[in-house]
């Protein structure tokens, strides 16, 4: 018996560093990252590959792109969080950490926004419209936050491993395309999208290690 939880608190403890590896690595590529925005050498890189993603451009190709990025609006996240808050049984699993951590990068993103001021590609690239600065991405730092919390969630508390595994591909198809879908739109450069993705990561393993203490001190 001694033995078994020596084995599980070696488990935890590796995943425990992992995710903190995770969380720092994130941190340091986002900081990389700001300092090719603000120095002008991002500009190579963002341009080659949004031309790309334009010229990708088609009626049916926008219309299913333009219900991709609304799946990471304010209005559906905050939908999502009512749910998880409203029923019992994932309230306390999966709606609190998710409410929480919504609201944590919201305020992140808003922050970080307002301190870079980066101005959005120019509007003539825009198949949508949307306002205010560019760096990083709100949709892609809340997309992978949310989606990415939740398959973490799903792979920890579902039993039943065959279901596991569809929520983690359901789940992982908006955490990645919803940004994509920004640079599509024009309305973000890849590395608006590429630093959103970096703080979800961040603010996604700090959830996971409060999580973790929370559950230790349960036990």
């Amino acid at each position: 018996m001694s033995n078994e939880k020596n084995i599980d608190k070696g488990r935890r403890d590796f995943s425990q560093k992992a995710v903190i590896i995770a969380g720092v690595s994130a941190l340091v590529i986002f900081a990389v990252i700001l300092c090719a925005v603000e120095s002008g050498h991002a500009a190579v890189f963002d341009d080659t590959v949004r031309y790309f993603f334009y010229g990708m451009r088609c009626e049916p190709l926008t219309a299913a792109v333009k219900i991709i990025t609304y799946m990471g609006n304010w209005q559906t996240i905050t939908l999502l969080c009512i749910v998880l808050l409203i029923f019992r049984f994932t309230r306390i699993t999966y709606g609190i950490p998710v409410s929480a951590g919504a609201i944590a990068v919201t305020l992140l993103n808003k922050l970080i926004k307002h301190l870079a001021e980066r101005p959005r590609p120019d509007d003539i690239t825009h198949l949508i419209s949307e306002g205010g600065f560019s760096f990083p991405s709100g949709h892609a730092i809340t997309s992978m936050f949310v989606f990415g919390i939740l398959i973490y969630l799903v792979r920890a508390n579902v039993k039943n491993r065959v279901a596991a595994n569809v929520l983690t591909v359901v789940l992982a198809v908006p955490m990645i395309c919803i940004g994509l879908s920004r640079i599509y739109l024009g309305v973000h450069y890849p590395t608006d999208v590429a630093a959103g993705w970096c703080l979800g990561i961040a603010v996604m393993a700090a959830v996971i290690l409060i999580c973790g203490h929370f559950q230790r001190r349960s036990q």
